[in-house]
């Protein structure tokens, strides 16, 4: 395996991090970055959910791109954010996660090498 899939899987979780960091409500953010009501331990089972999200949610990503791509109207493409955004939320709630949750799974996963080549092979055994 190269070393280029591995580093453009930690951009994208960074992206889709970002995403979902600039969708949640100005009060959400404040408690993620509290820490306030969001587990502290990361479980296996919340890695896998958030492996699962996170695939889910690069096919949302990749179907934003293109969308975004083909039109020039800001209108239409505001919306299309809109839509996204709709998704990639809808997609980590049905996995069992909330924002916050994934958000403080994803910063951990940056911020923890180990953690992130688990959550890496997890995603790589989804797709």
């Amino acid at each position: 395996m190269s070393t280029f899939k591995p580093l453009s899987t930690i951009f994208l979780i960074a992206a889709i991090t970002l995403m979902i960091a600039m969708v949640l409500p100005g009060t959400a953010q404040e408690n993620l970055m509290q820490g306030n009501d969001v587990p502290q331990e990361i479980t296996d089972g919340d890695l896998d959910n958030a492996a699962e999200a996170y695939a889910q949610m690069q096919v949302i990503h990749a179907e934003f791109q293109e969308s975004v791509q083909q039109t020039e109207d800001n209108e239409a493409r505001q919306q299309l954010q809109n839509q996204a955004n709709e998704q990639l939320i809808k997609a980590i709630q049905e996995t069992g996660l909330d924002a916050d949750t994934f958000n403080h799974i994803m910063a951990q996963v940056q911020a923890n090498d180990e953690l992130r080549e688990t959550f890496i092979e997890k995603v790589q055994n989804i797709q």
